[in-house]
């Protein structure tokens, strides 16, 4: 494994945490507006929604990351 390959996977690990923090933030406060009955109770879904896809993109990433994959690449260079 190259030392290229060390640093796509490092990308693709901050990725992840990015992804998670875009993701999980608003999806957390929203749930705390709703409890708090700021936010009216169909905003539970929108944050479900919100919370699935960045569960889904960050486990992707992570993967690709273990791989040695770059966040935009399918492949190995």
């Amino acid at each position: 494994m190259s030392f290229r390959n060390y640093l796509d996977g490092a990308a693709s690990f901050g990725a992840a945490l990015v992804t998670f923090a875009v993701c999980g933030v608003p999806s957390w406060y929203t749930i705390a507006a709703v409890r708090a009955e700021i936010a009216p109770v169909w905003a539970y879904a929108a944050a479900g929604v919100l919370a699935a896809i960045g569960l889904i993109l960050t486990l992707a990433f992570l993967r690709k990351g273990t791989a040695g994959i770059a966040p935009t690449r399918q492949r190995r260079r």
